[in-house]
């Protein structure tokens, strides 16, 4: 538990934070949680019209399975929508998921760079999350013996998936977690650790003042930290695996046009077009200079309403600016892919994306989280456009989806007449610049469900 006393540079952090939190937050929000949170402030501010004219997500829904039903769509269990897709009106990239948790985090899992040990320790861990995304019990008991040296990296893995919070031990390590992800760190974090393990049950009885003396911190600042607290999810993973379908609208959209040029377009439609209401304007310049007690609170109000709705417009304005900025150099970054397909993606990191924008690689963390993009081969989550780099000797930069599909190009086109062992195929790799040692080949087509040589006919 933190000291009584704040020293005043945490203070004066904190005070910085509390007016960057609910940017950082809006950044992270995907679509329909966003739309949500647009509603509830609308509802309690009156300064604050929402014209939205997108169609509903009930009506998004009926027409998704009007489609489902004329086979325009994959499967439930497929992520991604039909390659052979022309339409580019913003209805075709509606997918409809019904994944479980798990699956949704051995996605992730396969994407990530770690040597086979720790990487089959994480999928061990990940099949005995519960319905939550905690560990049941502790990691160390949910593993074999040859396991154990693993699981540190292996449950640091999984804590650096979405949904973030999952792989806590319980609801309060997953929120802190959440926080985490969304940028605290040092004194900050350490005062919400304290807020979250001694003080809620106190901020509940409406004691905040009790919750401030405990803290060292002023009744606004405390308050700044409970309403922070109330974006993050305490139960995660329950998003997963429930009985509703979940409906992603892409808000990216990067696509060849009819001259075969790539063209992004930011999906403005998904989200309600937010503005001041004129009549506040108008009310707070007509008390303006009204001295009387009345007129002040009255001018008082006004005013906090309308830098409530301003506070909430650049937030918008700020989340579809950096998502735009960080579209466009995806595009540039990841041309072959957008060009030639999921075989061309190229080894990409966050940082380099951040760099490119010149925001901290936190932004882009956030900004990629439970948003997704529409192309012409399907619609994918922003941040599976991020991978880790292979190594090569030609010079050229591949990413391990992209090395997957040559593994499962070269198996599909064998004409030899016997299997390829994964000795051969990281022969062959070799041959063409790829450095792949026979252990990650066998990975790699076990994440492709590729049955080894000994048991399949090709």
């Amino acid at each position: 538990m933190i000291s009584q006393g704040l020293d005043l540079s945490l203070k004066q952090e904190l005070k910085i934070s509390t007016q960057l939190l609910q940017t950082m937050e809006t950044l992270s929000l995907s679509t329909e949680e966003l739309r949500e949170k647009i509603r509830k402030e609308a509802e309690l501010n009156p300064a604050i019209i929402v014209h939205d004219d997108t169609t509903s997500y009930d009506s998004l829904a009926n027409e998704y399975r009007l489609r489902t039903d004329r086979r325009e769509f994959y499967s439930d269990d497929s992520p991604f929508a039909p390659e052979d897709r022309e339409d580019t009106n913003w209805m075709e990239g509606m997918v409809s998921s019904k994944e479980t948790l798990q699956q949704h985090l051995l996605a992730q899992l396969g994407m990530m760079h770690l040597d086979d040990d720790t990487a089959k320790t994480a999928e061990t861990l990940i099949t005995a999350l519960d319905k939550n995304g905690f560990f049941p019990l502790a990691p160390e008991l949910l593993v074999k013996e040859d396991e154990q040296p693993y699981v540190a990296s292996a449950v640091k893995a999984i804590q650096s998936m979405e949904p973030d919070g999952v792989g806590a031990r319980d609801w309060r390590e997953s929120l802190i977690l959440q926080a985490k992800s969304k940028g605290m760190k040092d004194g900050e974090l350490k005062l919400f650790h304290s807020f979250v393990y001694n003080e809620l049950e106190k901020m509940k009885a409406g004691k905040t003042d009790q919750v401030s003396r405990d803290l060292g911190i002023d009744s606004a600042e405390t308050k700044a930290l409970y309403a922070f607290l109330r974006t993050l999810t305490p139960f995660p993973g329950r998003r997963y695996g429930s009985e509703f379908e979940q409906y992603i609208i892409p808000e990216l959209s990067i696509k060849k046009d009819s001259e075969g040029v790539l063209r992004l377009v930011l999906n403005r439609n998904a989200i309600p077009l937010v503005e001041i209401d004129p009549a506040y304007t108008e009310m707070a310049e007509a008390f303006k200079n009204d001295k009387s007690a009345e007129g002040k609170e009255t001018e008082k109000f006004v005013k906090d309403k309308i830098n409530a709705a301003s506070s909430l417009i650049y937030q918008l304005e700020m989340r579809s600016s950096t998502l735009e900025k960080t579209g466009a150099v995806l595009m540039e970054k990841q041309k072959d892919f957008f060009l030639n397909g999921p075989r061309y993606l190229k080894g990409l990191t966050m940082q380099e994306v951040a760099a490119a924008i010149g925001v901290h690689e936190a932004t882009v963390s956030r900004i990629a989280a439970s948003k997704y993009i529409d192309t012409d081969y399907g619609i994918y989550p922003i941040r599976a456009l991020f991978s880790n780099k292979v190594e090569s000797t030609d010079g050229e930069n591949y990413s391990k989806n992209a090395v997957k599909e040559i593994i499962s190009e070269i198996i599909s086109s064998n004409t030899t007449g016997k299997p390829l062992s994964d000795q051969k195929i990281s022969d062959i790799l070799a041959e063409r610049g790829i450095k792949a040692a026979r252990r990650t080949v066998s990975k790699y087509r076990h994440e492709l469900d590729i049955e080894s040589s000994f048991t399949r006919s090709t």
